[in-house]
């Protein structure tokens, strides 16, 4: 497992939308954005997923990124808490992206963090075919936490391996404190680095 570096993107944008006859959308480069990538949820309406990372803290508000032809659009902007990665993948192997956003109780957040840090997130990222996982939170919007798990293997955390690392007594209390929570598997459709200021 290997902490990425502190110079890197730490802040992340998120759009979830649909689009006229669900056509995949066009994209449009900023100077804000460093990287912009886009995923297509896998059974679920808004069928679209677009993260933009930045090393600059993000206005919701702004139209960043995509053309007039995405509906219902909703966007979250996060900060970067960790990020820890598969030493036996590289970035290039992300072929999925699996997304847990949810709340926790006020009085439980800070151990709800302990466990991420210190148990949950080291445990999966060792699973043969996660590649990467980084863990948000929200600046001023709900479900507070985000956390985006790049896969190389589609079914990574429903192999056994997958399924042992997360069958411990704390994973079993913490999630059953999660609440307003949202699953969903992204494919990857476009990964493009852009150039910041």
């Amino acid at each position: 497992m290997a902490e990425k570096n502190a110079a890197q993107a730490t802040h992340l944008l998120t759009h979830r939308f649909t689009t006229h006859g669900n056509l995949q959308p066009s994209m449009q480069s900023s100077p804000e954005i460093e990287r912009a990538r886009l995923f297509e949820v896998e059974g679920e309406t808004p069928a679209w997923l677009a993260c933009y990372e930045s090393r600059n803290p993000f206005d919701v508000s702004d139209s960043l990124g995509w053309t007039g032809n995405a509906l219902n659009m909703a966007g979250m902007a996060f900060e970067l808490l960790r990020d820890v990665s598969n030493e036996g993948h590289t970035q290039n192997e992300t072929r999925w992206l699996y997304v847990v956003h949810t709340d926790v109780p006020d009085d439980v957040a800070a151990e709800y963090t302990d466990w991420y840090d210190r148990e949950h997130l080291p445990r999966l990222v060792r699973v043969p075919g996660v590649v990467r996982a980084r863990r948000y939170v929200a600046c001023d919007a709900s479900p507070r936490f985000f956390t985006a798990y790049d896969l190389a293997d589609r079914h990574a955390f429903t192999s056994p391996e997958g399924l042992e690392a997360r069958k411990t007594p704390w994973t079993e209390k913490m999630r059953n404190l999660f609440s307003n929570t949202r699953r969903f598997t992204g494919r990857l459709i476009v990964d493009e680095v852009w150039r910041g200021p």
